[in-house]
């Protein structure tokens, strides 16, 4: 159906890109071969309507049938082409028996989601009756090898199909392939290259003669300290120390009478002379 669609559509084009241009270009010519299309309809009407009834009807009704053939060939067309029928099974390689379509596109997109740097997989798979064809559309991380991970993807459709499943592949597994966008990059997060410093070769170290240990030197030995013998009369004894205030004053009350005057003494200080 593919074939015929582009077989129609590539005729339909060149008669535009010729028959259109030529009509604008040269209307004369174009006239003229309207009215011969036209004498050639008059002259069949004229010969159609010379025969007897009996002849006239039959030709009348075989143009009819090819005219009704012509339709319902298109409109079978029209309808393979808007209505497409899937098959809902596909029968296995040995014949043996018939395995559902969705189980074999479920089962695609578990194995192929469990790959590295596979974000997303969208399995297409249509029953041949015999065979199935399939078209993977997967959703790589930014960066991958496309390459490399079209032909494992592929790999791997081949296994589940082909080995797990017990199905025929029709041709080539189809792998579209689409890598996630990148993160945009600011301006302000771009940055100029450092330029290579040039780096100073260090002039050799110059070479010191070997260092001889030092002799080692014996501990200084110091004698221990010999008190002299006390004698029985020195005293251990601190003295006591000279107080930091005088002591408070003593009051002397004299015999007599209460109305007496009362002598107030303080210690005398050592040094000092009576007057």
């Amino acid at each position: 159906m593919n074939v015929l669609n582009r077989i129609v559509v590539i005729v339909l084009i060149l008669a535009a890109m010729i028959v259109i241009p030529l009509g604008l270009m040269f209307p004369e010519q174009a006239e003229y071969a309207l009215r011969y299309g036209a004498d050639v309809v008059a002259a069949n009407l004229k010969w159609l309507n010379s025969l007897d009834q009996t002849a006239q009807i039959g030709v009348r009704l075989l143009l009819a049938a090819v005219g009704m053939v012509i339709f319902f060939v298109g409109l079978l067309f029209l309808a393979l082409e808007v209505i497409r029928l899937r098959r809902s099974t596909v029968r296995l390689r040995d014949g043996s028996g018939s395995l559902m379509m969705d189980g074999v596109s479920e089962n695609l997109a578990y194995h192929i989601d469990l790959l590295p740097d596979v974000l997303r997989v969208r399995p297409k798979v249509r029953s041949k009756g015999k065979s199935v064809r399939v078209s993977l559309y997967v959703e790589t991380a930014p960066g991958v090898s496309v390459l490399e991970k079209s032909n494992e993807i592929r790999a791997v459709a081949h296994e589940v199909i082909e080995e797990q499943l017990g199905l025929q592949v029709d041709g080539e597994v189809s792998v579209v392939l689409k890598p996630a966008a990148l993160p945009k990059v600011r301006p302000s997060d771009k940055r100029p290259p450092k330029k290579a410093e040039p780096q100073l070769e260090e002039p050799p170290l110059a070479t010191l003669p070997p260092v001889e240990p030092l002799p080692e030197v014996p501990p200084r030995v110091v004698p221990p300290t010999v008190e002299p013998p006390r004698t029985a009369f020195q005293s251990f004894e601190r003295e006591p120390e000279p107080a930091a205030f005088p002591p408070p004053l003593e009051s002397v009350e004299p015999e007599g009478s209460e109305s007496e005057i009362i002598e107030v003494k303080s210690p005398k200080e050592p040094g000092e002379s009576e007057h």
